[in-house]
């Protein structure tokens, strides 16, 4: 469906659970579209494509609210500060739609930020996001049925195990790319010898994040999002293991739908036009699947002009080499090793972001290992993307994400991906949130490596 975001032409490409097309013919719309020499045809001449998944959005009302706010911020950096060096390139927009569930945040329980002293109402805000993740009649039994263990959870080891038992069997086995950390935990969950108490029990113990810089602290307002887990207590540890599971859920769809009908379409693209730069950009769960799409790229393909990741939801061992020191490659090493961009790389990351950064916390928790200095941070086993750029990846440059108008330095030889730190503080750009990546900073960024 033809569409237009920040003034530039857009084609909306929707997606199930299971990487389908839902609508081919706006595939083909689009694709007729760029081979079109019509100049009264939106696409036609375009020289420059964008391909963008959001993250996780309950409806895709909110997903093309972000996707104008991302391409206004382009339009604008674009008319001040590069008019000229695009001024015979042509830009069109690919927006993804998929199926994604955002975790819940203290803004979605009864009572805002403040009902987190209830630990029933952010529970039971868990259990109603899990219902809209599984909505079949036997999923919502289940979820049903853990939801009836609330009242004892905090005094029955049986309520606890029922709980766990009920919400673990929602999951399907894992499918897609691994991640390094959270399948490790999804595996142990099929521990026999794991019972539910002891789940909650893990999950029980508080995590206490590196906190911002001086004068930051109003961003901690986003801290509780996702799981807040500065807070202890049965209940919270039920909450947690809740939005795990929607974690892993996300996991396997992104990976399932990039490698699969996204992957197609990029490929129909690359090869119908041959001259055309593709451009690939994901933020969240659509970092994961903008990754495994470009992964799942043939042997040999054309290649991908560049790919940026915005506080992307998957491993910062993803893209590395040998992490482990046994000679284990990230999931998605061929992306830079073959490699599947050809282009920069850009990853945007910062300790403001909570929702990646408590996950990896978590999931290691629930494998009990529960150092006390275990942060998410980047010299931790297992942390995000989005909280600490790419690690173990000998390609990646550390750098700050930089003020608009700045001079971003020449990578050195051999390093193409630039780990843009977001943490500020004043006058630096700050990401404050997962979810703020409509940047004036950002936009310039990607604008000024392509």
């Amino acid at each position: 469906m033809l569409n237009t975001y920040g003034g530039f032409p857009a084609f909306d490409i929707m997606y199930d659970t299971g990487g389908n097309l839902l609508d081919p013919a706006a595939e083909s719309e689009m694709l007729a579209n760029l081979a079109s020499s019509d100049p009264k045809t939106p696409a036609s001449g375009t020289t420059d494509l964008f391909i963008i998944s959001h993250g996780w959005n309950n409806n895709i009302d909110e997903a093309r609210a972000l996707y104008a706010q991302f391409f206004q911020s382009v339009q604008s950096m674009l008319r001040q500060y590069y008019a000229n060096k695009f001024k015979n390139r042509k830009i069109a927009i690919m927006t993804i739609f998929w199926p994604s569930k955002r975790f819940t945040e203290p803004t979605e329980i009864p009572g805002g930020a403040a009902a987190l002293a209830d630990p029933d109402a952010a529970l039971n805000s868990v259990l109603d996001g899990l219902k809209t993740l599984f909505p079949d009649p036997q999923s919502a039994a289940k979820i049903d049925h853990a939801r009836n263990q609330i009242p004892n959870l905090e005094v029955s080891q049986s309520a606890q195990n029922d709980f766990v038992f009920a919400l673990k069997s929602l999951l399907p086995p894992p499918r897609g790319p691994r991640d390094e950390g959270l399948d490790e935990s999804r595996a142990a969950l099929d521990d026999p010898a794991l019972n539910g108490h002891q789940v909650l029990q893990n999950l029980s113990i508080p995590i206490m994040p590196v906190l911002p810089p001086v004068g930051q602290s109003a961003a901690l307002g986003s801290a509780t999002s996702f799981i807040g887990n500065v807070i202890s207590g049965i209940k919270q540890a039920a909450a947690n293991f809740g939005n795990l599971l929607t974690y892993y859920t996300m996991k396997d769809r992104a990976g399932i739908i990039g490698s699969g009908g996204v992957k197609d379409t990029v490929q129909k693209i690359l090869v119908g036009f041959p001259s055309l730069r593709v451009h690939l950009v994901g933020h969240s769960f659509g970092g994961r699947l903008v990754t495994a799409a470009a992964s799942a790229l043939p042997a040999g393909s054309r290649g991908l002009s560049s790919m940026s990741l915005l506080q992307a939801a998957y491993s910062h061992n993803g893209l590395a080499q040998n992490w482990n020191g046994q000679g284990v490659d990230g999931a998605f090493r061929n992306v830079v090793s073959a490699p599947e961009v050809h282009g920069p790389v850009l990853i945007t990351h910062s300790l403001h972001d909570m929702a990646v950064g408590l996950a990896y916390p978590l999931a290691s928790r629930l494998m009990n290992q529960a150092a006390a200095a275990l942060v998410g941070g980047p010299g931790d086993t297992y942390g995000g993307m989005g909280r600490n750029g790419a690690q173990h990846t000998p390609e990646a440059f550390n750098d700050d994400l930089a003020p608009v108008g700045a001079v971003y330095q020449a990578l050195p030889t051999g390093q193409w991906i630039r780990n843009l730190n977001g943490d500020g503080p004043p006058p630096k750009p700050t990401i404050t949130s997962h979810g703020d990546i409509a940047k004036s900073e950002i936009a310039y960024a990607i604008l000024d490596a392509i």
